[in-house]
């Protein structure tokens, strides 16, 4: 079991100022009630694919930015992360062997109504890594199973059966109700479709078994009108063409600038909170749970902080990285087996009441060209969270993590994650909110200092090995002083000399708003 034996109070510092310091955790040598094989594709992206081209770009004009992004990445697992393009644009999509790469039909104010599509689309996703994989979302929204067909079989011809992870019928179809579906759409009639659509479409594309990625819901459990556990009991998988669930914690979920009331509380102090962030994935746990019991997983098909778009000064900071990495991480200790952020600009008919405005969204993981919104095309702040992750996950495609329990510090968030059955690897993050005005005497105060030294032997203290990511606060808009490893990647590479750390007297030292990874020897 994995408990905190204790926390002593230390003056590390001075008698007034002084950084928490905590005994040795006690964590299993071996990884009982750990999590599934963590998937190497874990931390993915889902992007809006009528913004693809932005973030792709195409043959003779690749996006470099993001090309450099994903590589770092596969530097660290191996592989490059899932991408799907899809969100609710997808929906009033078509696509003709005879169109450029992208048409838009928009409104005046920049609503995207409809869209057509045609080969040059894919090139956009040459710019990937080629051992990524992509989710294929079709039209299911317009209800003509042709547009589906054609769709899937232009991204079998383009794609080719390797690079297809699974498809995807429709976005968040439990939004149809009272728009494109009678207001009495329900679960059962969303199952009876995708049961008779995906039966149609194997036979007249003679899809392989089990390609199929069902739900892709948006609202949360358990209120939620559809949910994994629903489609399940009312047979969604019987027929054999389920090779995955999805759900979205993406349009209900706490904190949004869709509406008043909850773009009051989408704020860095309710964003980088631990315990916020772990009762709130804690809902996905039921439909974990029922995936699993058919020997399915549960991927988190599209999500981020602040839904519409985010929020100006609080997702596009250096908070959003503590968010992703703590989200990301505890979503894989309870078994989502993927998540796939959402990379893309404001949709305006998203909301009638949304305080967001066109653009690409504020709390994109990059921007991927040059914009009035944000300047230059760069890297965001928090990109160094899925450096951290990546490397926590590892390249052995063998890991496994538990999140150990810190009763007497609830900001904080450790990890322990074993490789091959082994303890290799300790990510630790520090929720407690230190700002960029925050005095060092305050910031000291946040700071914790995390005895180690039991898990390793004493031979092999100095080969132990601390990564730290690092910004002046968690308010920072700066790029280039959010760091991993004391480098910044502002340009998709690694600036600065890296800084690797070691143990000092067996511990480590997290200041507020940091993480660090501990690797042991």
């Amino acid at each position: 079991m994995l408990a905190i034996l204790g926390v002593l109070f230390l003056g590390l510092a001075s008698p007034a100022f002084a950084a928490q310091a905590i005994q040795s955790p006690e964590i299993s040598s071996s990884p009982a009630n750990a999590s599934q094989i963590l998937d190497r594709a874990l931390a993915s992206f889902s992007i809006e694919y009528g913004y693809l081209p932005s973030f792709g770009g195409n043959i003779s004009h690749p996006n470099e930015l993001t090309r450099r992004l994903m590589q770092r990445l596969v530097e660290r697992t191996g592989v490059g992360p899932d991408v799907r393009p899809g969100g609710i644009t997808i929906d009033s999509s078509q696509y003709n062997p005879d169109s450029p790469a992208l048409t838009l039909v928009e409104s005046s104010s920049g609503g995207i109504y409809s869209s057509t599509f045609g080969p040059a689309l894919y090139e956009s996703l040459n710019v990937f890594p080629s051992s990524s994989k992509f989710i294929v979302s079709v039209n299911l929204g317009n209800d003509t199973i042709k547009l589906a067909r054609d769709e899937i079989a232009a991204a079998i011809q383009h794609l080719g059966w390797d690079r297809i992870r699974a498809l995807e019928l429709g976005n968040e179809p439990d939004h149809y109700a009272g728009g494109q579906r009678p207001a009495a759409w329900s679960s059962s009639d969303y199952t009876a479709q995708f049961i008779g659509w995906t039966s149609v479409l194997t036979r007249n594309l003679t899809l392989p078994k089990g390609i199929f990625q069902a739900g892709s819901f948006a609202d949360d459990p358990p209120t939620a009108s559809m949910t994994t556990e629903e489609i399940i009991d009312e047979g969604a998988g019987d027929t054999g063409a389920v090779e995955v669930y999805s759900q979205h914690m993406q349009v209900r979920y706490q904190f949004s600038t869709c509406d008043p009331i909850r773009d009051a509380i989408a704020t860095l102090p309710h964003l980088v909170n631990h315990t916020n962030i772990t009762s709130y994935v804690d809902l996905w746990k039921p439909q974990v749970a029922a995936a699993r019991s058919v020997g399915k997983p549960l991927v988190i098909g599209e999500y981020s902080s602040v839904s519409c778009s985010g929020k100006e000064n609080v997702t596009d900071t250096y908070g959003q990285a503590l968010w992703l990495a703590d989200s990301i991480l505890y979503s894989a200790s309870i078994n989502i087996t993927r998540m796939y952020m959402h990379q893309g600009a404001t949709l305006v008919l998203q909301s009638g009441t949304q305080a967001n405005s066109p653009g690409f969204s504020w709390y994109d993981l990059w921007y991927p060209v040059d914009s009035d919104r944000y300047g230059t095309a760069r890297a965001g702040p928090s990109f160094v969270a899925y450096l951290l992750i990546t490397e926590a996950v590892g390249s052995s495609g063998h890991s496994q993590l538990a999140l150990v329990a810190t009763p007497a510090n609830p900001q904080l968030a450790m990890y322990a994650i074993w490789d091959k059955g082994k303890l290799s690897r300790i990510a630790i993050l520090n929720l407690a909110n230190r700002y960029v005005s925050t005095s060092a005497d305050d910031a000291e105060n946040l700071a914790v200092t995390v005895d180690i030294s039991k898990y390793v032997s004493g031979s092999k203290v100095s080969k132990v090995q601390v990564k730290r990511m690092t910004a002046p606060g968690i308010d920072s808009k700066d790029s280039d002083t959010a760091t991993w490893a004391g480098q910044s990647y502002t340009n998709g590479t690694a600036n600065g000399k890296e800084v690797v750390e070691g143990l000092n007297r067996g511990q480590v030292k997290v200041g507020g708003s940091e993480g660090v990874l501990v690797i042991l020897p």
